[in-house]
């Protein structure tokens, strides 16, 4: 009698697996032999090295550039809103005519600033044309305003160097908005990211296994610099933004000093 073996079968999904894992080694091998992949692991790894190192170093860069930039924004912020409370302040000093228009101009600028600058600024890198006119023509309030004393006139010329600070302050969050990263230096971040990557995905390890983990674990790390130099960018919108909360807290400080009425 004959002697019948029993095979095993295997589960379907490891077979279509292992039949997946052959196919791609086959098109590996078919446009990279095996004696190239091996002699370019053998030959790159000096070259990837330092193109590695590059792109460490231009990410740093970046990075440092970028947070640079973040703190400056947010000081500017500051430095205009703390102006602008200065000149509110100020307004306590004139008649009741002027004292409410002054108020007024700079209560104005600061609500546009803080309902419709900021928004605006986190999906357009440009500043709002109506905080614009409403800066001017506080400017141009105080260019009317005539001191009578010599204390008078001591106060106002305090006040019109403020209004000028606003002014500087606010061209200088103008410029910080609409700067970021040169396209040219994306491109070349992204040419050094894709030639650290393309070893680690075209000539990895034989082992199918660590293969896959290095490439991912590569690829991984290449878009996360990325993604955080993206969002570093442009310090008033992404993840990392600068928020209204210095002109916010001029508002709640315009509301106290209201509240004093005028100079005695």
């Amino acid at each position: 009698m004959g002697c019948f073996v029993r095979r095993h079968r295997r589960p379907a999904h490891r077979s279509r697996r292992g039949r997946r894992h052959r196919r791609r080694r086959l098109y590996t091998n078919r446009f990279i032999a095996a004696p190239l992949r091996h002699d370019f692991r053998e030959g790159s790894s000096v070259a990837t090295g330092i193109v590695g190192t590059l792109f460490a170093v231009s990410i740093g860069l970046l990075v440092v550039a970028a947070w640079n930039q973040v703190n400056s924004a947010h000081q500017t912020a500051s430095t205009e809103a703390s102006n602008l409370t200065d000149v509110y302040w100020y307004s306590r000093s004139l008649p009741d005519p002027q004292r409410h228009t002054l108020q007024t101009l700079a209560t104005d600028y600061a609500t546009t600033v803080v309902r419709e600058e900021w928004p605006r600024m986190a999906e357009d890198p440009t500043l709002s044309p109506r905080a614009w006119r409403h800066v001017e023509q506080l400017r141009t309030y105080f260019q009317t305003i005539e001191p009578a004393t010599g204390a008078a006139s001591t106060r106002y010329s305090q006040a019109m160097s403020r209004v000028q600070a606003v002014l500087d302050a606010r061209r200088a969050r103008a410029q910080i908005a609409d700067s970021g990263v040169p396209p040219l230096l994306w491109a070349a971040l992204a040419g050094c990211g894709l030639a650290v990557l393309l070893p680690a995905v075209v000539c990895g390890s034989p082992v199918h296994k660590v293969h896959v983990t290095v490439a991912a674990v590569v690829g991984g790390l290449v878009g996360l610099v990325l993604f955080l130099g993206q969002q570093l960018d442009f310090p008033f919108s992404g993840g990392i933004a600068i928020g209204p909360e210095a002109f916010e807290q001029a508002l709640t400080r315009f509301t106290s000093i209201r509240t004093l009425g005028g100079a005695a």
